[in-house]
């Protein structure tokens, strides 16, 4: 497990990260991110994040590296 990423309001947004794509808070799924329209919600505050969002909220290099894979393979939506 990698660290998890909080949201801008201090909650915990995502609790884990891996090649897979990420965990959000009470999930048992990963959202993988194939399109850019994507997006992971705070349960908090409703705060909208996509793959490029959460590579800014991220504080690990590992985390960031998984994130930009991700962003990556992700493709818009035409």
């Amino acid at each position: 497990m990698t660290q998890g990423i909080t949201c801008s309001c201090g909650a915990l947004l995502v609790e884990d990260v891996d090649e897979r794509g990420v965990r959000p808070v009470g999930s048992d799924g990963f959202i993988t991110f194939r399109r850019t329209t994507d997006y992971v919600m705070c349960e908090k505050c409703m705060a909208m994040y996509d793959v490029r969002s959460l590579i800014e909220k991220a504080t690990s290099s590992e985390v960031i590296g998984l994130l930009e894979t991700l962003a990556a393979h992700s493709q818009d939506d035409e």
